[in-house]
């Protein structure tokens, strides 16, 4: 029996660097001299891993399965993928409208209100 070791990088929001965009910096710099290996990506949370999605999409998917059975219909796929993550979509999709249209707005208007004085 072969038994294989395998070090895994910790994820960078465990060490606190999550507000950092530079944590992929090194990553990039070992791809740019060789290939990647395992060891060299950052490990997963739980919450993130692929068994944990696709069971709870799964049980939507049995919901919408049983709820198809019941208006005799043809059960949906994308009804069960909205249903899963509708919630994580709406607050991604909040702070990128706030990220993009608001927060640009806002360094001009503050801009606007320290120039009124001049105005008067």
């Amino acid at each position: 029996k072969k038994i294989v070791i395998v070090y895994v990088t910790p994820n960078p929001k465990i060490r606190g660097l999550e507000c950092s965009h530079r944590w992929p910096n090194p990553l990039f710099k070992i791809g740019r001299g060789q290939k990647l290996k395992q060891g060299d990506t950052c490990s997963v949370f739980p919450e993130d891993r692929s068994q944990h999605l696709g069971e709870e999409l799964q049980g939507y998917w049995d919901q919408e399965v049983l709820r198809a059975k019941s208006y005799k219909r043809e059960p949906s796929l994308m009804k069960a993928i909205v249903q899963c993550y509708w919630k994580s979509c709406l607050v991604l999709g909040t702070f990128t409208f706030l990220e993009v249209k608001i927060f640009p707005c806002r360094a001009l208007l503050s801009s606007l209100c320290r120039s009124v004085p001049r105005w008067v």
